[in-house]
């Protein structure tokens, strides 16, 4: 019981105080458990693009004709006799019948692999971004506690997918999409009204997370808190501005 009150008072430490959190337990120290939180972010990712792959599947109804794969391409059953190996299923028919829901689940999870890698990257990005930001402001920053508070901005990004996932769900909930074609408009109609509340928890995101740098890379640099801010702020401000035009 002990433990469980101890990372509870932890948790809520950072949640409420994130430079007391740094001070108490060192940005260094608690690189371990960041690196996991971006760990986490990446398998949150992956299951987020898969459960948007089941909304947008959802809302596509009917079926489509497509090549079909197990047919070799029309060239080759021209270009070899009937007896030859190379045209074995040209007797196949042409294209073939599939449901679109299908179709469209299968291109969304086409992104699992993009958005695994993306957590590490950007926290190469922010690890880099915290350490020149804190010998720019004059402090005396170390690698591994840059990455270390780069790490923990991975938290608040679960809410902001939450937040996202909620939204799509309720935009395509009575939404039903019978041509393929105009998947992509139909789509981008209906989450036209919520994307304001998407822009919201974006915002909402990148100030928790300057939060986080600003007590961290205060600690760690020991710098004041507002050069802090400055520092980790214009790029974080940046970046968001660029994930939102």
């Amino acid at each position: 019981m002990s433990a469980l009150h101890s990372v509870l008072a932890a948790v809520r430490q950072f949640l409420l105080d994130p430079r007391a959190f740094f001070e108490d337990r060192g940005t260094a120290s608690t690189l371990p458990v960041a690196a996991l939180a971006v760990v986490g972010l990446a398998i949150a990712l992956a299951v987020g693009v898969t459960v948007m792959a089941g909304i947008l599947a959802g809302a596509v109804q009917g079926t489509v004709m497509v090549d079909n794969p197990d047919r070799p391409p029309q060239g080759i059953c021209d270009a070899f006799g009937n007896d030859s190996p190379a045209t074995e299923g040209c007797d196949e028919p042409a294209e073939i019948e599939r449901d679109a829901g299908s179709l469209v689940r299968e291109a969304a999870n086409g992104f699992i692999g993009t958005v695994v890698v993306a957590p590490f990257l950007l926290w190469l990005a922010g690890g880099v971004t915290v350490y020149l930001g804190g010998v720019l402001a004059g402090g005396d920053t170390s690698l591994s506690g840059s990455f270390s508070i780069a790490g923990w901005v991975a938290v608040p990004e679960f809410g902001r997918l939450a937040a996202g996932l909620v939204a799509i769900q309720f935009a395509l909930a009575d939404v039903t999409i019978t041509n393929l074609e105009s998947a992509p408009e139909a789509v981008r109609t209906a989450i036209a009204p919520v994307e304001p509340y998407i822009a919201l928890a974006t915002v909402l995101t990148a100030a928790w997370q300057l939060h986080i740098l600003s007590a961290g890379l205060a600690v760690e640099a020991d710098v004041d808190r507002p050069r802090a801010a400055v520092v980790t702020g214009v790029p974080l401000a940046l970046f968001v501005l660029a994930t939102l035009l």
